[in-house]
């Protein structure tokens, strides 16, 4: 996700994930799960989130979801760390954003990958648990059995009725005491181009790696950047440097057997330009073959215009139940 807005007129040009026309909506929102949130072996979520439920764009689980922009569950909040909206109207914050102006994956926390995370893969069979119906969802690993059993119990006989599921899941979680967040999740199909009238240095040259060494900015610890810059986590990446400066970055913010995720910043002097465009792009150029994902907050409009301006593909909405 990112902060940046972006010129509908500019292009630069990028390669992209292979088309996945076998694969539903829903299947998509499935193994993004497994590619945010690291679900362990049972396709559990790490937390702190208690349950993430992925309504599709397409299919019958949709046909009360609303498009990006205003919802139909109540006002859109415009403080920085609101993620959306609840059904009661109420705006609601996320516990677990960032507190540097810096994207992750819409919902991720930056928490380890659990033990026996290698054992499970988005892409073999699909756990009875994880994937129900029209809609998808995952539950925490520290719910009791008898209660996640409960809760997806809920979510695969909702079927087009996605507002009353996600009412009884909150309030079998606690109700009020449960913070309901909701974001948008694209993926990346087809060839995508973005020009601005700025250089973008990627991971894959090492004279570019040299080059944003010494530029790291504010937001990263010395230790991340040295790690990022080095060609480890965070790796492949893309960036624009101006007068000396790394002023927009895409890196990739998750990277599994299942897919990768976008990550995105720009410094709030050069917002508005296109920069988070260019550098998305040129970051999908990178990863060649690998399925893409860009996710942002329901309330992030400068995100999600990056994502209509490269004709990324909206699949359907996260949305978290966090304690």
């Amino acid at each position: 996700m990112t902060s940046d807005d972006s010129d509908p007129d500019d292009r630069r040009s990028a390669g992209h994930a292979p088309r996945t026309p076998h694969l539903t909506d829903t299947d998509l929102l499935r193994i993004e799960l497994g590619v945010i949130w690291r679900l362990d072996a049972r396709g559990r979520l790490p937390g702190p989130e208690d349950m993430v439920i992925g309504v599709p764009t397409t299919g019958p689980a949709t046909t009360s979801m609303p498009a990006p922009g205003p919802t139909a569950f109540g006002p859109t909040a415009t403080s920085p760390t609101t993620l959306g909206p609840t059904t009661t109207g109420v705006p609601v914050t996320d516990p677990t954003a960032p507190a540097a102006d810096r994207a992750q994956p819409y919902g991720a926390a930056a928490t380890p990958a659990p033990d026996d995370v290698s054992s499970y893969s988005p892409d073999t069979a699909v756990p009875e648990h994880l994937h129900t119906g029209g809609l998808t969802a995952a539950v925490a690993g520290h719910l009791p059995g008898e209660l996640a059993e409960r809760l997806l119990g809920v979510v695969s006989s909702g079927g087009g009725r996605f507002p009353e599921v996600l009412a009884t899941c909150r309030a079998m979680l606690g109700g009020d005491r449960v913070t309901l967040s909701e974001g948008f999740s694209y993926v990346v199909e087809g060839p995508v181009r973005f020009d601005v009238p700025a250089e973008v240095v990627t991971s894959a040259s090492g004279a570019h790696a040299r080059l944003v060494r010494p530029l790291r900015p504010a937001e990263w610890a010395p230790d991340e950047w040295d790690e990022l810059v080095a060609g480890g986590e965070g790796a492949p990446w893309a960036m624009i440097v101006e007068n000396g400066e790394v002023v927009s970055i895409c890196h990739t913010a998750r990277n599994t057997p299942g897919g990768a995720e976008a990550g995105t910043w720009t410094s709030p002097a050069h917002r508005g330009r296109g920069h988070a465009a260019a550098t998305t792009a040129a970051w999908a150029s990178l990863l060649p073959g690998v399925r893409l994902y860009y996710s942002t907050s329901a309330d992030n409009r400068s995100s999600q215009r990056v994502a209509e301006r490269l004709g990324l593909r909206l699949i359907g909405h996260l949305w978290k139940l966090t304690p």
